[in-house]
């Protein structure tokens, strides 16, 4: 069991730090995660910045159970629990709360879902944390060692986010996870209607220092990352400090023997800026997740997406694809503008932009979001136990067709989209379509922990994977590299990526198609 202790006492209280299991789901990419030998996507950033912030004069010690990659220890020797995590992972949280209350010991409860749901959370806890925690986790700990900490912490006003230290990894295995994550900022500027994280950081965007990020990055790569993701809600959110950030990631990665690959959510307004997207691909950006959500202009209006009605999306999504980016779309059906013939619309768009990754959802209506205020207006919520989960279910009643309806096309969408043939076509013309290969790149040290992913994907998929899907893979491997053999790695994260939502359609879609 490895401890890090903070302090210089000889005695130390002992905290033990759990991150829930996520629930399985599309956008946990356990697929991907799976075939490439880790455990999960990343690691628990908030968890490891708590230890960050320990004040020099508390004496404690922490242990960390990440569950989706270790077993927790109910019988853990500690003092005090601290659990985070979203509202995806509320039924997780109250079993974690109760069970370690039940067995006598004291509970501390943070993170989004209790800072949403902070009403729903009484006698869950011993310490509730709302709002963000870098300036009450310190003041809790040192009133805690006193025996003088109190219920509740209340962060009532936005905390400056250079005062957010680098997360503390010692307590993580770098292996086990796909990325390491790095937060820049937080706070979005627009104001989309589903939207529940500005209800959470809000709408103006905090940024720590570019001097900040950079040495976590070099933090990543040091302790042997070979990605970063940038878990903004929005990369894009403050441009200048964005292009700023690019020039010094830029400086530093291509002097690396072993350079880091980067991704990163975003919305679609990167597209209207071609320097911008350079400097995305001559920093090694692979992936960027984009909030396209729907592709009617009614259903954007309504819900206040205006940003993506600036510029035609037809030719944003083209324009970032021909920069060898990974665009991952993020999309939502069961706005009240959505008909049965959207689905149709949907894959022809898809079809024309040639993205061969698509993640679609049902819409919700988070609590406390202005759609959950609006659906709880006309009447068409269903019930109050939205979970966090966007597939297989909905808590607001459809406009333009019954629940049973839009889920049945839902999923028929689904499974058209990673037919292996069409998803083959789209993957050949999205890489027909790649235009710049960035040149600062040439001669870098060899990668053993890249080539093993690459040699156990290859034996994933000539040895274990379906017929179909070996077929998929063999035939792609052989056109790429006619295509362009500088493309190899890129094809490898598609179909990475295919295996996993192949796999999220044969074990969650059968008997709802």
């Amino acid at each position: 069991m490895k401890t890090k202790c903070y302090g210089s006492g000889d005695r130390f209280k002992r905290i033990y730090l759990i991150a829930p299991k996520h629930p399985e789901n599309f956008w946990s990419m356990q697929g991907t995660v799976n075939l490439l030998g880790a455990k999960t996507l990343m690691p628990n950033a908030a968890l490891a910045t708590l230890m960050a912030l320990t004040p020099p004069d508390v004496d404690v010690e922490y242990v960390l159970c990440d569950e989706n990659v270790s077993k927790l220890d109910w019988d853990m020797s500690c003092d005090l629990v601290a659990v985070t995590g979203a509202t995806l992972h509320t039924k997780r949280i109250h079993e974690l709360c109760r069970g370690f209350r039940q067995r006598g010991v004291k509970v501390a409860l943070g993170g989004a879902y209790s800072s949403i749901n902070y009403d729903l959370c009484d006698d869950l806890a011993d310490y509730l944390f709302i709002g963000e925690a870098e300036y009450t986790w310190p003041m809790f700990l040192q009133e805690w060692v006193r025996g003088k900490a109190k219920p509740v912490y209340h962060q009532q006003t936005y905390i400056d986010l250079k005062d957010s230290p680098a997360p503390d990894w010692s307590l993580i295995d770098v292996d086990d996870y796909i990325n390491i994550n790095v937060q820049t900022c937080r706070g979005c500027p627009h104001n989309c209607e589903f939207c529940d994280v500005i209800q959470y950081v809000g709408r103006k965007p905090r940024t720590k220092s570019v001097e900040q990020v950079m040495a976590e990055i070099r933090q990543a790569h040091e302790i042997g990352a070979r990605t970063v993701f940038f878990s903004d809600d929005n990369f894009l959110a403050k441009k200048a400090f964005t292009e700023k950030l690019l020039t010094e990631i830029i400086a530093w990665n291509t002097i690396q023997s072993r350079p880091l690959s980067f991704s990163t959510q975003i919305t679609v307004e990167i597209a209207d800026d071609e320097k911008l997207l350079r400097m995305c691909a001559d920093a090694r950006f692979s992936v960027l997740f984009l909030g396209v959500e729907t592709i009617r202009k009614q259903s954007l209006e309504d819900v206040k997406k205006f940003h993506n009605l600036k510029y035609d999306i037809f030719e944003r999504i083209n324009r970032i694809s021909r920069y060898g980016i990974m665009p991952f779309l993020g999309m939502i059906v069961g706005f009240d503008h959505d008909d049965k013939a959207v689905f149709d619309e949907l894959y022809e768009f898809f079809t024309r932009t040639n993205s061969p990754i698509i993640g679609i959802s049902l819409l919700n209506a988070p609590r406390r979001t202005p759609l959950y205020n609006r659906m709880e207006r006309e009447g068409r919520l269903l019930g109050n136990d939205f979970s966090g989960e966007w597939q297989l279910y909905t808590n607001i009643i459809p406009k333009q067709m019954s629940s049973e309806e839009l889920l049945r096309r839902y999923c028929e969408l689904f499974k058209k989209l990673y037919n292996p043939d069409l998803f083959h076509e789209r993957l050949q013309g999205w890489l027909q379509h790649v235009d710049y290969f960035s040149p600062l790149y040439v001669n870098k040290k060899f990668d053993p922990k890249q080539f093993s992913h690459g040699v156990r994907m290859i034996f994933f998929f000539m040895v274990l994977a379906t017929p179909a899907e070996r077929g998929l893979f063999v035939k792609s491997m052989i056109e790429t590299w006619k295509i362009n053999p500088k493309l190899m790695k890129r094809a490898f994260t598609f179909l990475a990526q295919y295996h996993h939502f192949c796999d999220f359609v044969r074990r969650k879609l059968p008997g709802r198609i």
